[in-house]
């Protein structure tokens, strides 16, 4: 590991090999403090494609290999890097990279460590509630997430708001919704409604199912698009075809926002989990009608009844319900899509940057 000796600002660290939501925000929040002349490194899992992206896009950027949480190889390349760089702000936007950063920064001084929490889930081991207590503060993506911090016990002080942004040039000129189906192969004339995630358990496909497989006999049933990747897919693709449902697996998209272009409601189905979902602010963006589950930091972005229509987790009939009412009631869709598209515009990339910027600020002040 070798970032150079060139000072910087800050130093943030990931160690996902995939890239899903943190990845994404990751990225977006190094590319704005580059652009507001906060240098910055980003050290990332050498076999991830989050490192290959941000070297794409010119990112300063550090590849390593940890092998796990307590890797001491890996954290004393990290250490090393901090000696060289000096940086203000340690951050770790995973929870196995937060462990590594606690050992590498250890005894260092003028730095100040930032955790990410993107979660709503509790802190369940004695590990994770011991790390998380020792950053000088943790970013929690919305007030679920920072709820349940504070009931892990972790202080007020500590815990900060920043919610996910989402990058909105990328929803300014989307095709024609013909287009796209026709280049997806999906009917031009149905109604057609999607989902965007992990195709695991707690995202709640299997409820969207139940609620299509209920949907009204004098209506025709909605297509389904699934976008994600995930170890339910089998069985999902069993079940759709055992209760009639049209249902297209479109995998892992890198880049999605063409396809919401396709659909008439985005459906976020989850039962746990999640903090600041990017999904329904991108279907905000896209002009997209959402439904989705009252879970997580979800009504904290779109207001029940104002820009979305929300219903509990679990409960196929209020999930048909809902959706029936987005496509009987026109007006109503309208509605929904006109106020989301400026709701959103207070979840912009460029809104979490600088909530960041002037976190570190106070930070670095605060800790000479």
């Amino acid at each position: 590991m070798g970032g150079g000796a060139d000072p910087c600002d800050s130093v943030h660290v990931n160690t996902e090999l995939g890239f899903r939501g943190g990845e994404v925000q990751n990225l977006g929040l190094v590319r704005h403090l580059e652009g507001a002349g906060l240098p910055c490194i980003l050290v990332a899992h050498v076999r991830g494609p989050l490192l290959a992206r941000a070297r794409a896009e010119g990112v300063r950027t550090v590849a390593w290999h940890p092998r796990g949480e307590l890797d001491p190889f890996a954290v004393w390349q990290l250490r090393r890097l901090l000696r060289e760089v000096k940086p203000r702000i340690l951050h770790a936007h995973t929870a196995h990279a937060l462990t590594l950063a606690l050992l590498a920064a250890r005894g260092l001084p003028g730095l100040s460590l930032v955790a990410s929490r993107r979660v709503s889930f509790p802190l369940r081991t004695p590990l994770s509630r011991w790390k998380y207590h020792r950053p000088q503060a943790v970013v929690a993506v919305s007030g679920e997430v920072r709820g349940e911090l504070l009931r892990d016990g972790l202080s007020e002080e500590k815990v900060r708001i920043i919610h996910s942004g989402v990058d909105l040039a990328r929803f300014r000129a989307l095709p024609l919704k013909e287009e796209v189906r026709q280049r997806l192969g999906l009917p031009v004339a149905a109604k057609v409604v999607g989902v965007v995630g992990a195709l695991v358990p707690h995202k709640g496909h299997r409820v969207l199912l139940e609620a299509l497989c209920a949907w009204p006999s004098d209506e025709g049933k909605p297509a389904l698009v699934l976008v994600g990747e995930g170890p339910l897919r089998g069985e999902l693709s069993s079940t759709a075809e055992r209760m009639g449902i049209a249902v297209t697996f479109l995998g892992y998209v890198e880049e999605p926002a063409p396809l919401y272009a396709a659909l008439d409601a985005l459906v976020l189905p989850s039962l746990s989990g999640e903090g600041s979902p990017g999904v329904i602010k991108e279907a905000a963006a896209a002009g997209i009608p959402v439904v989705a589950t009252c879970v997580g930091g979800t009504a904290e972005i779109l207001r029940p009844d104002r820009e979305a229509l929300l219903v509990p987790p679990g409960e196929p009939v209020s999930m048909r319900d809902a959706l029936v009412r987005v496509f009987r009631e026109p007006g109503l869709g309208a509605s929904l899509r006109e106020s989301a598209r400026r709701r959103v515009q207070d979840f912009s990339m460029g809104a979490m940057g600088r909530a960041h910027a002037r976190l570190y600020e106070e930070l670095a002040t605060a800790r000479p």
